[in-house]
């Protein structure tokens, strides 16, 4: 049973800004989730730290222009977080996460918010606003509405990727983690044929550990049959944890609003209209430089 550290869901606004845990519950949630320890925070910062600058496969992705842009603080804590604070998970994490360009080029160069106003609008994924009882970033995404001869898959991936950024930014976010929900309403042969195996690998690594950002649940909603052609590609890519979180719904949606509010979906799950990704994609736009930057920086070293 997952301990529920709030009562209910509730709204919490974006926050990027570098902070200091020292608010509960997140202080607790960080030892607990994440065994973050303050007596020994220094000391892991400054090891990491070290591996960091020692490690030639990172070494190509540090420029002198950067000055000391990657070893700052909130940066280092970031991924020491997505690691539970092992320092050599940590170092991985960020090799894979690093290699992203090379791996998933196609997608990555798209990743640019001010260029993706066509997915936008078809408001097919979204950050929002809300926590759940546990403190996640509630993160829904329609692949089963995404129309390919509108938008491509890579540009439905790099939507979604820019959002993962975006949350993985936030301090609470980088504790508590994010759930998901999927949903399927409408997913046929033509979203499937659209994609291959580079989109299925990028997917489950983003779910199983290769992106600084804790997938804590999945809820798969609306499921057809035909999606277990998907899921039965996806498998093999993915870890046990992320297996073991996956929660399918179907068509019954009494389950999935205990976790997630209807008042947060739309109409295909029971919730009262449209999706709205106003607010995040928003905010993206106003840090479009930032995605450009990560997108040139990964790009430049994919060769």
């Amino acid at each position: 049973m997952e301990k529920k550290y709030f009562d209910a869901t509730f709204k919490d606004p974006f926050d990027l800004k570098p902070q200091e845990l020292k608010d509960e519950p997140w202080k607790s949630m960080a030892a607990e989730l994440l065994q973050e320890d303050e007596s020994d925070r220094k000391e892991k910062m400054a090891k990491f730290l070290e591996m960091y600058r020692a490690d030639p496969q990172i070494a190509k992705w540090r420029v002198p222009e950067d000055g000391d842009k990657w070893e700052k603080d909130e940066h280092l804590i970031k991924f020491l977080r997505a690691g539970s604070w092992d320092t050599q998970t940590a170092l991985t994490i960020l090799q894979t996460y690093l290699n992203s360009g090379k791996l998933y080029t196609s997608i990555v160069k798209v990743a640019i918010p001010k260029q993706l106003d066509h997915v936008w609008e078809k408001k097919l994924s979204t950050a929002t606003e809300y926590r759940d009882h546990y403190g996640r970033r509630i993160f829904i995404y329609r692949p089963g509405l995404w129309n390919p001869d509108d938008v491509t898959v890579n540009e439905l991936l790099a939507s979604s990727y820019v959002m993962f950024e975006l949350m993985a930014e936030e301090m609470k976010t980088q504790i508590a983690g994010v759930t998901c929900v999927a949903d399927l309403y409408g997913f046929g042969f033509k979203q499937l044929r659209n994609i291959g195996i580079e989109q299925v690998k990028c997917m489950t690594s983003f779910m199983s550990g290769a992106f600084p950002l804790w997938v804590r649940k999945i809820h798969v909603v609306n499921n057809p049959r035909l999606f277990s052609v998907l899921h039965n590609m996806m498998k093999p890519f993915l870890d046990e944890r992320v297996k073991d979180n996956m929660v399918f719904h179907g068509s019954d949606y009494t389950e999935l609003h205990k976790e997630v509010p209807a008042f947060l979906l739309p109409d295909t799950m029971g919730g009262p209209g449209e999706l709205d990704n106003k607010v995040c994609v928003d905010l993206l736009k106003e840090r479009n430089q930032h995605y450009i930057d990560i997108v040139e920086k990964s790009l430049k070293h994919s060769t």
